[in-house]
Order: structure tokens, then sequence, then C-alpha cells
């Protein structure tokens, strides 16, 4: 999406800078934004231990959908994939890149408006400046374009049920935001450390939480999930080239983000990984390549699956 452009970067913005995250202000005389009720993994694991699940003829199905920033073309081809294999998920978890087109698709889109706003929206139109000591970029514009996409639905209304992830600045935990609206919620997700302004609610400030649950499996499997099909956009694709400091900067936080993320991606009952690089995605066609080789490591990883 030209919004993964500047927005889905998540955890590749910053070092590469050079392209903007996303949040809303919530210090330096912004409001905060009381309607976001972050959980930790914890209190979901509780909660979903006090709600009987009635039978059902086929078990939970999560889709999850990890950070990557640009790479997040790749989800959009992974979805495709599922699609064709009769794979409709029950519940979708994304964190920041997935956390944008997860809530699109979960809001009732189909692939192809998905498809369509991804490639056809300007970033200029989504980005709005702040003067700021702990940020340069708001994120209003495009929390309002995410609740335009997905009809100003909040969040627990979604006819697929939907989670966002971000991090608790203060507690370093991750945590789950599947309630209020999508929009806000997205730019926790993606709040850039050191690009976006910290996002302030009731009890803290939220950031990108692919600093903590890069491919969020565990969440997908303490809201009920049986089976957890995850879409890891990062960690396979190919490390940076260079000795610059942004490119060395950028492979430390791509080594050290993987090896956080190993053992929850580990637990996926799926795992696609395309190998997904991003020298140039300004153009359709580098766009469009990425969508492609999420739609092949789908259907590999699917028919690997069903023949084990």
């Amino acid at each position: 999406m030209n919004t993964l452009n500047k927005y889905l970067c998540a955890t590749t913005a910053l070092v590469t800078a050079m392209t903007a995250g996303c949040a809303l202000t919530g210090q330096h005389g912004h409001a905060a934004l009381p309607e976001l009720a972050p959980r930790q993994l914890g209190e979901i694991r509780s909660a979903s231990a006090l709600v009987a699940s009635a039978p059902t003829s086929r078990p939970t199905v999560a889709l999850v959908l990890g950070g990557g920033g640009l790479r997040g073309f790749a989800h959009v081809g992974a979805l495709r994939a599922l699609e064709e294999a009769g794979i409709k998920p029950d519940i979708v978890v994304g964190t920041s890149a997935g956390s944008v087109v997860g809530a699109a698709y979960a809001s009732g889109m189909d692939l192809e408006k998905i498809k369509s706003a991804a490639l056809n929206v300007k970033v200029s139109s989504l980005m709005d400046f702040t003067l700021s000591s702990s940020g340069i970029m708001r994120g209003n514009k495009l929390a309002s374009w995410i609740n335009t996409m997905t009809g100003d639905v909040p969040i627990e209304k979604f006819p697929i049920r939907f989670a966002a992830v971000a991090t608790d600045l203060q507690s370093g935990q991750a945590v789950l935001i599947d309630q209020g609206s999508a929009g806000r919620a997205i730019q926790a997700s993606s709040a850039v450390p050191g690009v976006n302004v910290p996002i302030a609610y009731k009890a803290g400030h939220l950031i990108d939480g692919g600093i903590t649950s890069l491919v969020p499996v565990r969440f997908a499997r303490a809201m009920g999930a049986d089976v957890v099909i995850a879409v890891d956009i990062y960690c396979q694709g190919p490390r940076a080239e260079g000795l610059g400091v942004p490119t060395v900067l950028s492979r430390v936080m791509q080594t050290q983000s993987c090896l956080v993320a190993a053992a929850e991606m580990a637990e996926a009952d799926v795992l696609i990984a395309p190998k997904a690089g991003v020298p140039d995605m300004s153009t359709k066609e580098s766009q469009e390549r990425v969508i492609q080789a999420g739609y092949e490591a789908a259907r590999a990883a699917l028919k690997k699956w069903r023949a084990g």
C-alpha cells in the first residue's frame, strides 16, 4: 500500500528514516485517548477462561498478521491465497503493518477494495507533522483514513473479531486493543519510537507493537484460537547491505526483533514467511511483486501444512 510506504512502516521506519509511521499525540499539550483500553496477555487469558465456549463443528481459526513496514503489501497476497484455499478466519490479530491490513479485512472489505485502497491512496494526504520532543508525526489523518475505510465502525462490531497489538511504554509489555476506534488502535500499534509521538491513554502511553510482539501468535491463542495461521513479513526478508549508519541500524534492529519474535512464531500451526524485500516501494511494480511474494509463500505453506 502507498499507505504502507509511510504508515505501515512500523519497525523499519525509524532506521530507514525516513519514512514516517503513525501515532496520535498524547502529551505536550495534546489530549489523551481514554477510550483506548489495552489489556495484557494474562488479562486476555483470564477473560477467555471465564467465557464458556459453545461446542463447534470446526476449530476456531485465527489469522495473525505481523509487522514489517513496507513489506506489509505481502499480507494482501497471503489473504488472497487463504481465500482461494477456502480458509476464512474467525479471529484476526495484527501488529503494525498487519494491523492496518487486518482491520480492513476484518471490517468486511473485500480483497480487491483493500488492494485498490493500498495502491492508490496518496501518502501526502495522510501526513501530519508536529513539533514535539517525542516525535515528528501525529497520525490523526491516518486514523481518520482508517476509520473511513472501515466504515467508522468500532472494532468490537466488525464482522470478524479483530485486535491490534501495541506496546505499553511504561511496563514494556505487549498489549491488545480489541475495542473502540480502529484508527486509533492502529496508530498505537504502529507508533514508531523516535518518529511518532507515543499515544496516550489513561494508564500511560503506547508505542509500536512490533517491539514486543512482532507476530502476535500468543494473543491469538489467548483469544480462543485452536488453529493459528501466522504471516511473518519481516524476518525472512533480505538484510540491508552496506556499512552506513542507517543500514547498520536497520540490520541490528531486524536481527534483534527476529530473535525476540522467533519463539512466539514457532507456536503457530502454519507460518507463512515471504522473502519480501523493499528496494523501491514507491512504484506499483515493486508493490505488486511483494503482493505476489505473499501469495506464493502462503500457497506453499498451506500445501505443506495440509500434506503433513
